[in-house]
């Protein structure tokens, strides 16, 4: 998972992430029981994308049984771009994760996505934006905070920082895991975690969606 050379994309984006969970009070590191989980299995420093891939899909199990309500019906399936964990019993998208990909540009199906049911005072947030190879619609759309979604505040220009990164450099695994308040029917995440693995270093990001 050590890449050569320099990243595309501006600024590194390991320092990046770093210097914001020190400087902005709304957001958090996750990596910690992704960590704790590569450890209990795996020696490999750093670990491979499947290890990373196996232990991102483990934890999100665990975490997601914590905050709905029994039973849940966890399915993983490829969207044509990215996997999904779905939750059939609650028909909630709880995971998307893989590599980010080139995207030729101007090839997002703008009528699409302006036809897409809104939720007022969300944006039709992306998981995985089109540039990073996202796809539209289906289990990739949540509802997103816009001052997350857009670069409105220093929140919003971090997530799209790391969108830009990932579009600039294909190949890279990257997660979005949404995090739903525990013991509430609802398909608005509370939080969404975006992790990454660039530059040898693996994090995540839990931002506020409410």
């Amino acid at each position: 998972m050590r890449e050569s050379g320099s990243p595309r994309g501006g600024n590194r984006l390991v320092e990046r992430i770093d210097s914001a969970l020190v400087e902005l009070a709304e957001i958090r590191s996750g990596a910690e029981p992704y960590r704790r989980r590569l450890l209990e299995v795996h020696a490999s420093d750093p670990p491979t994308t499947d290890q990373l891939r196996e232990a991102v899909v483990d934890v999100l199990a665990d975490l997601y049984r914590v905050e709905v309500n029994p039973p849940t019906d966890l399915l993983e399936f490829s969207d044509g771009a990215f996997d999904v964990v779905f939750d059939a019993a609650h028909e909630l998208t709880v995971l998307l994760h893989g590599l980010s990909r080139l995207t030729v540009p101007n090839t997002r199906d703008n009528s699409y996505h302006r036809g897409f049911p809104a939720r007022a005072g969300f944006d039709k947030g992306h998981a995985m934006a089109h540039a990073q190879g996202g796809r539209e619609g289906g289990p990739n759309y949540f509802p997103q905070a816009p001052r997350v979604n857009r670069r409105l505040s220093p929140l919003g220009g971090l997530w799209r920082d790391i969108e830009s990164y990932l579009a600039a450099n294909p190949g890279l695994y990257c997660f979005v895991r949404l995090a739903y308040p525990a013991g509430v029917s609802t398909d608005v995440p509370a939080e969404v975690e975006y992790g990454v693995a660039a530059e040898g270093q693996f994090r995540v990001v839990v931002f506020p969606n409410l």
